[in-house]
């Protein structure tokens, strides 16, 4: 999963990372969280990295949304048909 900003890594790659930090200090016990941190604050530093120099070389990227044609306004009808069919189960429910 890609990260979601320019400096902000997914979850995955945290995991990965932290996974790869654990390994390599002979798989301890108990430093999960400070694997899991010190993961974060590389991939950060990488990502923030990165950006920077793409940013210097003119490689940056602008994301625009398309916008995407509604083939017809919403209708009023669907609303009007529910309200009128639940009246009079109302009605029968305060009769019992």
């Amino acid at each position: 999963m890609p990260h979601d900003n320019q400096t902000n890594p997914s979850e995955d790659e945290i995991r990965v990372r932290s996974y790869l930090i654990w390994e390599r200090e002979g798989c301890p016990d108990g430093k999960s969280e400070e694997h899991w941190l010190r993961a974060k604050t590389e991939l950060e530093a990488e990502f923030e990295a990165d950006w920077r120099a793409a940013s210097l070389e003119g490689d940056t990227t602008t994301f625009v949304l398309p916008l995407l044609p509604i083939s017809s306004p919403p209708s009023r009808s669907v609303s009007a048909k529910i309200g009128a069919e639940s009246e009079p189960i109302a009605a029968s429910a305060a009769r019992r």
